[in-house]
């Protein structure tokens, strides 16, 4: 995308467009927000101190710190689009999970289901976030 910056997908099925980059960040050996990580930038972002969130994400390593930019950029620019039907909770809701990732690894459904309230609650803060 670097290369085409004016790409235009509009002509595509938006269900592909974005099953393609779900896919993608699934396919990442690590999540935008590493393993590593996770816990204190889901911690900050549960107690809503932006100052803590906010150093949090930006002490993320250069790449994922590059990449988490991009698709959030990405993704404000379509919640501002008036054809849009996902409101910023629903984004939130549907991308934590790939965006953010969970604790480990290899969860167990058990964790899975336990952790969906704080990636949405992350993503949700994410989406927030000035990034220019």
């Amino acid at each position: 995308l670097e290369n085409e910056p004016n790409l235009d997908l509009s002509e595509l099925d938006i269900n592909v467009v974005c099953g393609t980059l779900k896919d993608f960040l699934r396919s990442l050996k690590d999540p935008l927000i590493p393993n590593a990580m996770w816990k204190a930038v889901t911690e900050a972002a549960v107690k809503s101190v932006s100052d803590e969130f906010h150093a949090a994400v930006f002490f993320l390593p250069e790449k994922n710190l590059h990449s988490l930019k991009f698709v959030i950029t990405h993704l404000q620019k379509v919640m501002n689009i008036p054809e849009n039907k996902m409101s910023k909770d629903n984004l939130a809701k549907i991308l934590g999970p790939t965006v953010v990732g969970y604790s480990s690894g290899d969860p167990s459904p058990l964790e899975m289901i336990g952790e969906t309230v704080v990636l949405a609650k992350c993503m949700g803060r994410l989406l927030e976030l000035e990034c220019q």
